[in-house]
């Protein structure tokens, strides 16, 4: 039974952040998040269910330095076993080894995504002999790819690790970048954009559930912002990149585009080849060597009491788990389904203004430089606002309000873009766009709500990449809001975005609604079973995932 689980009033000794109080049987029963068998154990490699037998570790080890010996001890005990200032420390390492890194891997990734952003004030069009529709279908084919790659990705992570497949991805995405300088017509571009989608597509779920692995639920929000920090800084990096490479004008006689395909390519794929030695594995017995044997333990002990669903995440046996039954049964989950169309509308308003914004800039007579430099305030926001509401998402342990908040935000600026005249300032209309930009982006939380409220590691998994990929649909959408017959202002374009915005809004409280429903059903129930009828219910469930009337849905 995972932390959110709903508690019988008789039966609360029985939850398992509480273990001494369990028998074997019924910790084995509520481990996973679904009824299993004592044959099923074998999938839960740290034994700990089964401390007392000589199975545990190598005889030739000393158990007192053994971190599954530890780790049985310590889920035994519960969270009373070690102190705040351990698990601070353990979060503390964890922050420096894992998450600095991992905001590495996805600058690299959003370098090579929002490159193509930049090319676009220079003659990169001209050159290859291409439209602005042309130029729209490779984002188009870009995202189709990813979108094709997310579900297969996620069943190769689940079965190499992600610490083996993610830097096969990025170094092939780096070597795809890298070849984009050498792209020469419709057909070379078409092909890179599609090659750079099929080597991406996966990589977003697989990084949320590698790291879900290291942290408690309500340690999440926070860090995945840190990833779509990263994200944004990438902009204001890319854009300054840019400002100095484009310089670069018949440098060896290649045009300013190449160079800077060529030399961020070759950023991105030396970060990729660097991920092969520095991302650690959270199945390997040490993890880490910067961990001692006790931080191990304590690390995966404070995981799986928090959500035992994540056990299977700390597997060291590569078992291919997820099927199609898995997968279709996480695409049409009534609780998470809202949240795809979250993910789905949530950041179109925002995308559309970031997508054209060189573009709208250059049409308001700013130079190429002038156009890059500008993008930097909105990144700068975003970061700023996107923190901010990670923090207050994590520390009020909430997650629907803010959704909200981003619309409220974006309205007011979109209406006032729709109003400004023709002849109005170009600074009048830069500031609403900056506003829009950098908007509280709240996908982190999105992310960490997926997590939290699938309560099984196959299930989280999928639900990952289904909302990644509704979150990918959004854009393909949002590619066909704004049309060449409304230029330069997109004034329709802004209107449908205010209704988009509007409709968001409500999908957020809808889903608030739904769930405290859900959960009032579920405390019902709940208080209706006796003690008996709870156990029992435990151990012969067949509801799976965050069906179990004794898991609370985050809101």
């Amino acid at each position: 039974m995972s932390a959110n689980s709903t508690r019988s009033p008789s039966s609360a000794a029985s939850s398992l952040r509480n273990p001494k109080n369990l028998s074997d049987e019924s910790i084995t029963a509520s481990t996973s998040g679904v009824s299993v068998d004592a044959d099923d154990t074998q999938y839960l490699p740290l034994k700990f269910l089964n401390a007392d037998k000589d199975t545990i570790y190598d005889s030739k080890e000393d158990p007192e330095n053994d971190p599954d010996v530890i780790l049985s001890h310590l889920l035994k005990q519960g969270e009373s076993a070690w102190t705040e200032e351990e698990e601070k420390t353990v979060r503390r390492k964890t922050d420096w080894r894992i998450m600095i890194w991992a905001c590495c891997m996805f600058f690299s990734l959003e370098l090579d995504r929002a490159n193509i952003s930049n090319v676009l004030t220079t003659n990169f069009l001209q050159n290859l002999h291409i439209t602005t529709q042309t130029y729209n279908l490779g984002q188009t084919v870009f995202l189709i790819c990813f979108l094709i790659m997310e579900i297969p990705s996620q069943m190769i992570i689940r079965y190499l690790g992600p610490e083996v497949w993610i830097p096969v991805m990025m170094s092939s995405w780096g070597i795809v970048a890298l070849c984009q300088a050498f792209i020469k017509d419709r057909t070379s571009y078409l092909a890179t954009r599609a090659l750079l989608g099929i080597c991406e597509g996966g990589f977003i779920p697989g990084l949320v559930l590698y790291l879900s692995s290291f942290y408690k639920s309500h340690e999440l929000a926070v860090r995945f912002s840190w990833i779509w920090g990263a994200s944004s800084f990438t902009d204001i990096v890319s854009a300054l990149l840019a400002a100095g490479i484009l310089q670069m004008k018949n440098v060896h006689g290649w045009y300013d585009w190449q160079w800077l395909f060529l030399i961020e390519g070759i950023l991105t794929a030396v970060i990729g080849l660097g991920t092969t030695v520095m991302l650690p594995s959270v199945r390997s017995k040490g993890i880490s060597r910067i961990y001692s044997a006790r931080e191990v333990a304590i690390l995966r002990a404070k995981v799986i009491l928090d959500d035992d669903s994540k056990t299977r995440g700390l597997e060291r046996g590569r078992h291919l788990h997820i099927n199609i039954r898995t997968i279709f049964h996480s695409l049409f989950d009534r609780y998470l389904f809202p949240i795809y169309l979250l993910g789905f509308f949530g950041y179109i308003p925002s995308l559309q203004g970031k997508q054209y914004l060189t573009i709208i800039l250059k049409a308001m007579d700013f130079t190429t430089l002038q156009s890059n430099l500008l993008t930097i305030p909105a990144s700068v926001l975003c970061i700023i606002c996107m923190l901010i509401v990670s923090k207050l998402s994590d520390k009020f342990k909430v997650r629907w309000i803010f959704p909200v908040v981003a619309s409220i935000w974006l309205i007011p600026n979109l209406i006032a873009l729709i109003a400004l005249p023709d002849n109005a300032s170009r600074w009048a209309r830069f500031v609403p766009l900056t506003i829009i930009v950098g908007f509280p982006y709240f996908h982190p939380i999105m992310i960490a709500w997926i997590s939290q409220n699938s309560n099984d590691h196959e299930h989280r998994a999928m639900a990952a990449a289904w909302y990644n990929i509704f979150v990918q649909c959004g854009k393909i959408a949002a590619s066909n809001i704004y049309q060449a017959r409304d230029q330069p202002y997109y004034r329709v374009g802004n209107s449908a975005l205010v209704a988009i915005a509007t409709a968001n809004a409500l999908i957020a409280i809808a889903t608030k609604i739904w769930y405290t429903y859900a959960n009032r059903k579920r405390a019902l129930r709940l208080q209706n079973m006796t003690p008996d009828e709870f156990e029992g219910y435990k151990l012969t469930t067949k509801d799976l995932a965050n069906n179990r009337t004794d898991f609370k849905l985050c809101t």
